[in-house]
């Protein structure tokens, strides 16, 4: 539906000329001019990149005029639909036209003709062989003896030869083949799709939103050229065999984005195995490189758990950076934050580091980013793959040091450090090479610190927000489903013909008709699909339509509700109020402590802390303010902050 036919264009009209009139109603992903030779066929096909468009632009344009051509707009089918029409030009192979004009020629052989004709050979030919085998042995056996030139009877000839024969038998006798299992060749993966033709225009996100559908997509890559242009086609790579199955019989030689896309497996990548080798040797060896075994089995945790999105912290700090930045700022000495005397050490830990995570938010401010990520899910926070976090760096490292460190493995466009030293964004030109960058420096040591790297939401460099689009993909869903009604009470007996036949006496433009049956048996309701939200509006304002000795009952359609398959998982959204749940507190922890961090940000009414029944606290408490914006305040500093190595989380509390 996203891509049109245009019959009767004039002779010398350009694809850029066509570009320039139909991009007023959306944008334009294709424009394509058949010719034959060096001759116009005057008609073209138009690809849009929305389906939504594509419909303004054909009620649009549809019997207006161009350069004096009045021109004719339809949605273009591909060549293997069903609603495709019959063939009836004479230069068309098959069409009783082109018969006519090629009486003396053998007709066109159709691929259905030549199926059958090879299913006959194929029966025939086992029949033919038993046949021929047993009429030369016949002849055989009836030849006279050329020796003697006697005639020899057949009971003399079977005497003679009853060895022969039955050696013969023996070796004829049919041997048990086992048949090869059908298998995918070894230089096929199964998971990956080379998808062709896609949109020059088209992004990463726009074509992974395609693929999604499908099932569930691992890996999406759109190769580039020299100049930075995309080549026209992808690899896509699902987490299950059967998902690109599906994705390759839904899309192959369909139209979407405008365009036909080509879909068929991928072969493996050799250079992504020796990469994954070479990794997987590299972690090896770390992990060979410590002497005990616990720290072995440490590391190889650690390893596993590099991809996992839900471990990583944003904002988490390095402690010693955090003392040297507060050090700095006050002109103090290390000696009197870290004194013995301090009896409360964890708690003043625990404020600087509330303090410098407070400044980077500011600081992020500052220069343009937007941190509304933070207050996302990590699971459903999309990750952008040029842009990397990079945490727990040393007080002492400075922007030309991570420049230099992120230059090894490609081009750094970008490179920001917070002042505080508390983080550091680093963007790199292409995927690639900041996919590289990535696998490299995780858990580098730079400067007597490990580098912990994490990649940086789409949202933050103001990359292509999908609010936007799910937005639009809801509006777009919303007036379909105008055109479609929803039909109950129908007979158990009504069928979708007749159904067509009385609604087509009440409105003209039925597109579709569907009634929903479970093996074959009629479910009393169904769907009426209209070309127009008009007719279907129309439809709603009739009464008492009787079909069958039944009265239907027609109402609009509405959109499938969605499952939610975390529904454990899901939180119930709370209304913000004065009373805080604080989860995840050390055992070491006294309510003097917790009052101490707490009381900074508001006026604290009262503190609980639950214990158990030997007097040890059971690691969460409540806490009440004395009115929201205090709770509020205190729930929004405090959510990174670790307590004696613990990060708090904090949420509102439900109402006694």
């Amino acid at each position: 539906m996203s891509r049109l036919i245009v019959k009767n264009i004039p002779n010398l009209i350009t694809e850029a000329q066509l570009k320039t009139i139909f991009e007023k109603k959306g944008e334009v992903s294709d424009v394509k001019v058949i010719f034959k030779g060096n001759k116009n066929r005057r008609f073209c096909f138009i690809g849009y990149k929305n389906e939504s468009d594509a419909i303004k632009a054909k009620e649009h344009f549809d019997k207006t005029f161009v350069m004096m051509s009045k021109i004719s707009v339809d949605f273009a089918k591909t060549v293997d639909d069903p609603a495709l029409p019959r063939a009836w030009s004479r230069h068309t192979p098959g069409s009783s036209a082109f018969q006519k004009v090629h009486k003396s020629e053998e007709p066109p052989v159709t691929k259905k003709v030549k199926q059958n004709k090879e299913d006959q050979q194929e029966q025939e030919e086992p029949k033919n062989e038993v046949k021929s085998k047993k009429f030369q042995e016949f002849l055989e056996l009836m030849k006279t003896n050329k020796k003697s030139n006697q005639e020899i009877s057949w009971n003399d000839n079977v005497n003679n030869q009853v060895d022969e024969i039955f050696e013969k038998i023996e070796k004829e006798k049919p041997k048990v083949v086992q048949q090869p299992k059908t298998s995918t060749p070894a230089n096929v993966n199964e998971r990956r799709l080379y998808v062709t033709n896609i949109p020059y225009t088209s992004t990463e996100q726009e074509l992974k939103t395609v693929f999604e559908k499908y099932g569930t997509v691992s890996s999406l890559k759109i190769p580039k050229q020299r100049g930075g242009s995309l080549s026209g086609f992808c690899f896509v790579e699902y987490q299950l065999p059967e998902e690109a199955i599906r994705a390759f019989s839904e899309l192959d030689n369909k139209i979407v984005l405008g365009r036909i896309f080509h879909v068929r497996p991928a072969f493996k990548d050799d250079k992504e195995e020796q990469l994954k080798q070479e990794q997987q040797m590299n972690q090896e060896k770390m992990i060979g490189e410590e002497k005990s075994s616990y720290k072995k089995f440490k590391k190889q945790q650690m390893l596993e758990r590099l991809n996992d999105t839900t471990s990583w912290n944003t904002l988490f700090l390095n402690p010693n950076t955090i003392i040297e930045g507060i050090s700095k700022k006050y002109s103090l000495d290390k000696k009197e934050i870290l004194s013995e005397e301090n009896d409360d050490m964890a708690v003043k830990m625990a404020q600087m580091e509330t303090q410098v995570i407070k400044e980077t938010k500011d600081w992020l401010k500052s220069i343009g980013l937007n941190i509304d990520f933070l207050k996302v899910e990590k699971n459903q926070c999309e990750r952008s793959n040029i842009t990397i976090f990079v945490k727990n760096i040393q007080f002492r490292v400075n922007e030309t040091d991570l420049n230099e460190l992120f230059s090894r493995y490609g081009q750094v466009n970008k490179v920001f450090l917070a002042p505080n030293r508390s983080i550091g964004i680093i963007t790199m030109q292409d995927d690639k090479q900041a996919n590289n960058a990535f696998t490299n420096l995780q858990n580098y040591k730079f400067k007597g610190c490990i580098l912990y790297l994490e990649w940086a939401p789409t949202t933050l460099m103001g990359e292509t927000n999908k609010t936007n689009e799910v937005n639009q993909q809801v509006e777009e869903q919303e007036n379909e489903l105008t055109r479609i009604l929803y039909v109950k009470n129908l007979n158990f007996s009504t069928t979708e013909k007749n159904l067509l036949k009385f609604m087509s006496s009440k409105v003209n433009d039925i597109k579709k008709v569907t009634i929903i049956n479970k093996e074959g048996v009629s479910q009393g309701y169904g769907f009426i699909e209209f070309d127009k939200p008009e007719s279907a509006q129309k439809v709603l304002r009739l009464n008492n339509l009787i079909l069958d000795d039944h009265l239907l009952q027609l109402s609009q359609s509405k959109p499938k509700p969605k499952q939610d398959l975390n529904k454990r998982k899901q939180k119930q959204e709370i209304e913000p109020t004065n009373k805080l749940l604080i989860k995840n507190l050390p055992f070491e922890a006294n309510a003097q402590e917790l009052r101490r961090l707490i009381k900074q940000y508001g006026e604290l009414k009262k503190l609980r802390l639950p214990k158990k029944l030997d007097g040890s606290i059971r690691g969460f408490a409540f806490a009440e303010f004395l009115n929201n914006e205090e709770a509020q305040n205190a729930a929004e500093s405090l959510q990174s902050t670790h307590f004696y190595g613990r990060r708090l989380v904090i949420e509102y509390s439900k109402e006694e």
